[in-house]
């Protein structure tokens, strides 16, 4: 019993003999693209449904109900939802808040992302507490959509190779 070749090499060797590096290059770039403005949308939606990944936001207090007039989580005026963004670097993407976004009272989006990403426990200087639960929206579509973007690659890749 030995390992017996399968496939048609001679394709293979003209494939690899073309350069495909720059095919291959681009095909990466254009499945990152495609991935980025998916997680995008999908982070927006998954705000905007109260259900980011499938998984529903801890209901808001009554007090914070009352306060702003709505039992929305994290839709106020919409400044979080329009603040993420991707960024594509040289061989990735970043999906999420920028730190150069500034919110009205002039703190960083990406500040304000981790407190509602992961909760935060507040002390005041009054001795009370303020306990923000995590409200977790990017996580939760990335690990939804994890799959998804392994196909683009798979699918980009296999695309410039068999070209």
């Amino acid at each position: 019993m030995g390992v017996e070749r399968f496939g048609d090499w001679e394709r293979a060797r003209r494939l690899l003999a073309q350069q495909p590096g720059a095919r291959l290059a681009l095909a990466v770039r254009q499945a990152t693209v495609k991935a980025a403005i998916l997680l995008v949308r999908e982070i927006q939606r998954g705000i905007r449904s109260q259900a980011p990944g499938g998984q529903p936001f801890v209901q808001l207090a009554q007090s914070t109900i009352e306060r702003k007039g709505s039992s929305k989580a994290l839709i106020d005026t919409g400044f979080l939802i329009n603040s993420i963004t991707h960024r594509i670097l040289r061989d990735r993407a970043f999906v999420g808040l920028l730190r150069t976004t500034v919110s009205r009272d002039g703190e960083s989006m990406a500040n304000i992302g981790a407190v509602l990403e992961y909760g935060a426990t507040i002390p005041m200087p009054n001795g009370m507490t303020i306990i923000i639960p995590a409200r977790p929206f990017l996580h939760p579509v990335m690990a939804q959509y994890k799959d998804a973007i392994l196909d683009l690659y798979r699918e980009a890749l296999q695309s410039a190779l068999l070209e």
